[in-house]
């Protein structure tokens, strides 16, 4: 289970980079930039983490649940086979 959690939080934390850098890549109006401008654009690395993390947590938490309903869902199965057959 640790590896399967492992594995969506690897998941997760490369895929959020992917909107992230469409997002930077598309920087028409200076989203990106802290004064604004695009003439002397100081990056702004605060909003870009934020970008990301909102991201990141949107991934892991869906694929988190789906993880934990997958495994309720096969647990659920498995009960309702062992009493059907009688054991």
């Amino acid at each position: 289970m640790k590896t399967v959690i492992l594995s969506l939080f690897a998941a997760s934390f490369l895929v959020a980079f992917v909107p992230l850098y469409v997002g930077i890549q598309h920087n028409a109006m200076g989203e990106f930039c802290k004064n604004d401008s695009l003439d002397p654009c100081s990056f702004d690395y605060f909003y870009a983490l934020g970008i990301w993390t909102s991201w990141f947590a949107t991934i892991f938490g869906s694929l988190l649940g789906i993880l934990v309903v997958t495994r309720l869902c096969i647990v659920g199965f498995k009960v309702i086979t062992n009493k059907s057959s009688g054991r």
